[in-house]
Formats: C-alpha cells, sequence, structure tokens
C-alpha cells in the first residue's frame, strides 16, 4: 500500500462516489414524498380538489430538475391540474352566462313592475308586449323573473277585460238588431215593439248602452 502513490486519488473517488450515493438517496426520497402525495390525489377531480391539487403541485415544482425526474406519476398531476383548469374556466363560463341571464330578466322585471295598476284595455298592447318579451327567454332567464306572477295576473285581468268588452259587445249588438227591426213608419199596432226595444235597451249596463 505504501507503494500506491496515487492512494489519495482512491480516497476522494470514494468519498465522491459516497457523496452522489447520498445525493441520490436524497433525491429519491424527495421524489417519493411527491409521488406518494400525487397517488392520494382523487381520480374524479371536482372544484373542491384545488388546494390539494395546488399543494402538490408546489410540492412538485420546489424539487429539483434531477428529484423532478424522479417523480413516476408526474402525468396524473398533470391530469389533475388540467382537469381543475377546464373545471375553472367551465364555472367561469357559467357565472357569466348567470350574469347575463340575471341583467336580462333584469330588465324584464322592470318592464312588469311599470305596469299599470289596476290595469284598462288601453294597457292590452302593453301587457302582450311584456309577456312576449318574457316568453321569448330561455327557462334560466325566466326563472330570474322574481315577479313573474304579477304579469301573469296581469294577463288574466286584462283577458278577463276583453272578455267584458266582448258580452258587452254582443249585448249591444243583440239591442241594436231589435231597435233595427223597428219599422221605419210606426203605429199604435208597434207600441208593444217599441216597448220591448226600450226594455231591451234598459236591460243593458250603463258601458252596453
Amino acid at each position: 500500500k505504501t507503494l500506491v502513490t496515487n492512494k489519495a486519488l482512491l480516497a476522494k473517488a470514494q468519498a465522491t462516489i459516497t457523496a452522489l450515493q447520498a445525493e441520490q438517496a436524497a433525491n429519491e426520497a424527495a421524489a417519493q414524498a411527491v409521488i406518494e402525495a400525487i397517488a392520494t390525489l382523487p381520480a374524479t377531480i371536482t372544484l373542491q380538489h384545488e388546494e390539494v391539487v395546488q399543494q402538490v403541485k408546489v410540492a412538485y415544482e420546489l424539487l429539483t430538475a434531477a428529484q423532478q425526474a424522479l417523480v413516476t406519476n408526474k402525468d396524473m398531476l398533470h391530469q389533475a391540474q388540467q382537469a381543475l383548469v377546464s373545471l375553472q374556466t367551465k364555472a367561469e363560463q357559467e357565472a357569466a352566462l348567470q350574469r347575463e341571464n340575471e341583467a336580462i330578466a333584469k330588465g324584464i322585471m322592470a318592464e312588469i313592475a311599470a305596469l299599470p295598476n289596476p290595469l284598462t284595455l288601453l294597457d292590452a298592447k302593453a301587457v302582450q308586449n311584456v309577456e312576449q318579451k318574457f316568453e321569448r327567454l330561455t327557462k334560466a332567464q325566466q326563472s330570474f323573473v322574481t315577479n313573474q306572477d304579477v304579469l301573469q295576473a296581469a294577463v288574466m285581468a286584462i283577458e278577463e277585460l276583453q272578455a267584458m268588452q266582448q258580452a258587452d259587445e254582443t249585448a249591444a249588438a243583440a239591442v241594436e238588431e231589435v231597435i233595427a227591426a223597428l219599422p221605419v213608419v210606426l203605429t199604435l199596432e208597434h207600441a208593444e215593439d217599441v216597448a220591448q226595444a226600450v226594455a231591451a235597451f234598459d236591460a243593458l249596463t250603463a258601458a252596453q248602452q
């Protein structure tokens, strides 16, 4: 041994290998911890898993390049991240759509609230316009219209007024026919006919007359 002049090189080589082995062991231990963390991620990712996915992502990113290379299930982490991004994008789109639907519904609600009370037949067109706008809404948009019962009541009120007007016109038309049937030249023989016409007219309401 005393004749080996470069034994210092051997000692240095041994020390280097020992250091490399220690480094490898540390790298494998660090990588294994992340591998196990990734393995605990749920198979189906939801928005409720955002925090845990973020924690595992941070743990992975804190590894050195050499340690990351030892993480055998990194694809699972990437898939979980992609799933989470897709869910977040979808949630943001749904939230934006809901805000849009609520804004549209708010406009219809304002028009419903502006309808006169009580209603008259002069308001029929206004009620019809609001009803048509409401019917053109999607089911989702309609669900945000909280005063649609007021609109339904207004529609029913106009229908009742129109039915009453139709009945009045029918009754008035019947009396008009009785009056029109009276002879142009009257005699005492027509006294009863005139009396019947008068009675029919008097039986009408003020609106019908």
